[in-house]
């Protein structure tokens, strides 16, 4: 078994991880890290997790280095991102496949919020697709309607998945994926 490590692998693993967050490890990307978009969940009234995933070829392990990367984000208020109400920089770490959740509190209730990751590369940034999402009511609050879709079992070669782009339009409390059989036969 080898256990010989490098010094940079030494340091960061000293430095639990706080070191690649302020180090800022920027690997040259030579393709789009976002191809997996972004994610939120877990919505509660005064919060909600957002997720994205670095992987520009993920059907080939994800095609990452097995290092840590800084990963910024930031929410706003509004679509075009100039309202930023939090912010923050993590790390995608190898161990989690490079994967990063941001739990962001403090928000309003029932509210829709926009946001967005990037990754540094030499001569700028390369943002994320662009996320929306809203937090739960307030407990107890009155409610005239609560509207949601439910979606499962696709299959890529079968359809072009409009169902999706109609629920993306529809003004909606909650979206429950069920399943999936997409990795079948």
């Amino acid at each position: 078994m080898n256990t010989e490590i490098s010094r940079r692998q030494a340091l960061f693993a000293i430095a639990g991880g706080a070191l690649g967050a302020r180090a800022g490890f920027q690997p040259r990307f030579t393709e789009n890290p976002f191809t997996l978009g972004v994610a939120s969940g877990d919505p509660l009234p005064d919060g909600i997790v957002l997720w994205t995933r670095l992987a520009p070829n993920p059907l080939e392990g994800g095609g990452m280095k097995p290092e840590p990367v800084s990963v910024n984000w930031r929410l706003a208020t509004d679509e075009k991102m100039t309202k930023i109400i939090r912010q923050g920089t993590t790390v995608a770490r190898p161990e989690s496949a490079h994967c990063v959740h941001v739990d962001v509190r403090g928000l309003q209730p029932a509210r829709w919020y926009w946001y967005q990751f990037d990754v540094a590369q030499s001569g700028g940034r390369i943002e994320s697709p662009l996320g929306r999402t809203k937090t739960a009511p307030a407990a107890g609050a009155p409610s005239d309607a609560f509207r949601f879709a439910f979606a499962s079992c696709q299959k890529w070669e079968d359809g072009y998945y409009n169902a999706y782009h109609h629920m993306a339009e529809e003004d909606l409390d909650l979206v429950v994926h069920l399943g999936d059989y997409m990795y079948e036969g």
